[in-house]
Order: C-alpha cells, then sequence, then structure tokens
C-alpha cells in the first residue's frame, strides 16, 4: 500500500531516525498496535497534517510491506519502506495548490477546518497557535477554551498540561491552581493533593505550609488536623467539626441575615464573648449576655 509519511527535521518520527530508501521491520516479538507499535502513516497527503506542523516536516512517500491497521486517518504497519522525499512544490500540488487548506472562513495559517484561526491544524475557531480544538486558545493543542498554553484540557488556563478550569500554572489536575502540580482545587502552592493549600507538598486541604498530610495546618510535617482558638481562647474542637455545626450561621452573620434560634447558637460557640463578637462584627448581644 502506497502512504505518506511526516518526519521531524533531521528525519525522526517519535526519536526513530529514519533513512530514505530504506526499509524498517518491527523486530521479532513486537505486535503491531496502531497508536502503540508499529510505523504510522496516511493515505491521503493533506492527512499527514493533522499530527504534524505544516512548516516543519518533511513528508516522504512510504510503502507499507507488511500487515496493516487503520484508525481514522492513520495507518500503522509491521514493515515500512521510505521511497523518497517530496519537495514543497509537490506536496502543494497533491494537497491542491493551496498549502493552508483551510475549510473554514478568515483562518491565516494552515489545515484549519474552523475560522479566523491564526495558527495550523485547529478545529475550531479564533486560535493563536497550532492543533487546537477549542476556541480563543493562544497555544498549541488545546482541547478547551480560552487557554494561554499548551496541551491544556481544560478551559481558562494560563500553563501547560492542565486538566482543569482557570489554572495559573502547569500539569494541574483540578482548577483555580495557581501553582503547578496539583491534584485539587484551590492550591497557591506546588505538588499539592488536595484543595486551598497554600505552599507545597501538602496532602489535605487548607493547609498554610508543607509536607502536611492533614487538614487546617499552619506549619510542617503534620500529619493530624490541630484544633483552634475561639475568642482568643484554645479549645479542644477541631475547625473542621466547627464548620460541620455551625457553617450556616457564619454566612448568616456575614450577611446579616439571622434568622430565630440564631442568638442561642451564637451563644453556645466555644468561649463565646459577646464583647469580641460585638468588636468584629457589630451585633450587639452584650445585653442578652
Amino acid at each position: 500500500m502506497k502512504g505518506y509519511k511526516a518526519f521531524n527535521p533531521g528525519w525522526k518520527c517519535r526519536d526513530f531516525q529514519y533513512e530514505i530508501g530504506k526499509t524498517y521491520e518491527l523486530p521479532e516479538g513486537q505486535e503491531l498496535k496502531i497508536c502503540e507499535c508499529g510505523f504510522h502513516f496516511c493515505a491521503n497527503p493533506i492527512d499527514v497534517f493533522g499530527y504534524y506542523k505544516y512548516e516543519d516536516a518533511l513528508i516522504a512517500e512510504v510503502e507499507a510491506l507488511g500487515n496493516i491497521q487503520q484508525e481514522g486517518t492513520k495507518f500503522v504497519t509491521d514493515k515500512i519502506k521510505i521511497v523518497r522525499e517530496f519537495t514543497r512544490d509537490e506536496l502543494e500540488k497533491l494537497i491542491g495548490n493551496d498549502p493552508r487548506n483551510n475549510t473554514g472562513i478568515g483562518n491565516v495559517g494552515c489545515f484549519n477546518s474552523g475560522s479566523r484561526n491564526s495558527g495550523n491544524t485547529n478545529s475550531g475557531n479564533y486560535n493563536t497557535g497550532d492543533s487546537n480544538s477549542g476556541k480563543w486558545n493562544t497555544g498549541d493543542s488545546n482541547s478547551g477554551d480560552w487557554n494561554t498554553g499548551n496541551y491544556n484540557s481544560g478551559s481558562y488556563n494560563v500553563g501547560v498540561c492542565n486538566i482543569g478550569w482557570h489554572n495559573v500554572g502547569s500539569d494541574n489536575t483540578g482548577s483555580y491552581n495557581t501553582g503547578s502540580h496539583n491534584n485539587g482545587w484551590y492550591n497557591c502552592g506546588n505538588y499539592n493533593n488536595g484543595d486551598s493549600n497554600i505552599r507545597d507538598n501538602n496532602t489535605g486541604y487548607s493547609n498554610i505550609g508543607y509536607f502536611n498530610t492533614g487538614n487546617y495546618n499552619i506549619g510542617i510535617f503534620n500529619t493530624v488536623e490541630p484544633t483552634i482558638y475561639a475568642f482568643n481562647k484554645p479549645t479542644n474542637i477541631k475547625l473542621s467539626e466547627l464548620e460541620d455545626n455551625y457553617c450556616h450561621l457564619f454566612d448568616r452573620i456575614s450577611n446579616n441575615t439571622l434568622i430565630d434560634g440564631d442568638i442561642e447558637l451564637i451563644k453556645s460557640l466555644p468561649n463565646f464573648d459577646a464583647k469580641i463578637f460585638l468588636e468584629i462584627t457589630g451585633i450587639d448581644l452584650t445585653e442578652d449576655e
């Protein structure tokens, strides 16, 4: 079967070195599997630019001499001959005399199936970059929208290789992270497996420090959640326990929307002090006290 194969400069593909005129075959014991093992090529010359940039790729005519598998526009064989190189002029004639070959409108680039892209091989719209399947991306290989960076599969990321939204960093699996290598949300540090951590290497949430495996820690190398102060005095309860019992009350205090029963609930807070409560919230419970 005749086909077309793209190469990086130097005639390399996936770090394997090829030469024009030579034949290559999978070693004995290796099983042919598309996208994993074998020599890949396309039946149509224009299809190779779904995987390589038009400006950088070297294109050769190839011949598949062994078993063949197909998935979409991609083919793979266990034995291939690199027949000859195509010049750029020959290639442009093959793909229709228009190296851009855009199917959308207003594109400044090549092989876009969307519109108003200023890069190449985009299937979305308004991208400045290459191989984006979303829209309004400034970068390459994004499958979401409004990314400034590369290889993001979410949206509004400023960084690379993020799986999530609104990350300012790289290699995050989650959203609203301003660091890198986080698995969680709202982290301001790096290498966190949890949410709302400030600093690095925390496994938990709401830690301010390093290498904590609990929650709400201010420090380093803590494995348990600390107890809290309330009204300037220590208690024997944890912040998560307090939130379980009083989080809705705290919201109503913040919004000044107290309901029946809230006064008694406020007075049940650990170490309740009416004067401190008045100083902080402006709500006067000193007479009730």
